[in-house]
């Protein structure tokens, strides 16, 4: 026995842990580059100024929250780099098509890209009734292209 807890339940809490610890890899793992360092700056400067909120008094709601790390990172340039980026360009499409389920339980797209939600489920249903023996759904695809100054390489004169 550890900690007065029986071995059984020393083992399933290191189990617990581990299975929490290989979820958290994969989730950043998922991430960009440069999500990753969004995710760092904000997440240690919500932890910052948490810490510095005093006990009892009321916590503001999210987007209030959201705003005053923003600006906290936007005061610590060096300390949170990603936030802090400067960009050349920086640009998001958002795309939507239709996806059709296999009998392999796969799903293939079964449409060309729109950029308008509604088209995309207009043509879901066309092919639902096209295909009335499979599963559609309409996914979204975005894609985000973002140039930093400091990667940009001048061409010589």
């Amino acid at each position: 026995m550890s900690h007065g807890l029986p071995d059984y339940m020393v083992a399933y809490l290191a189990q617990r842990e581990a299975q929490r610890a290989a979820a958290i890899a994969e989730f950043l793992d998922g991430l960009t580059e440069y999500e990753r360092g969004l995710f760092h700056d904000a997440a240690v400067m919500g932890y910052v100024r948490g810490s510095m909120h005093p006990a009892g008094e009321r916590i503001p709601k999210g987007t209030a929250v959201v705003a005053e790390v923003v600006d906290a990172c936007f005061a610590h340039r060096d300390l949170y780099p990603t936030v802090n980026a400067d960009f050349v360009d920086r640009r998001t499409t958002v795309e939507y098509f239709v996806q059709c389920e296999q009998p392999d339980g796969s799903w293939e797209q079964a449409s060309s890209m729109v950029t308008d939600p509604k088209t995309a489920v207009e043509r879901r249903e066309a092919k639902r009734r096209q295909f009335p023996d499979f599963a559609c759904r309409v996914a979204r695809r975005i894609t985000r292209v973002i140039v930093q100054a400091e990667l940009v390489e001048e061409p010589e004169s």
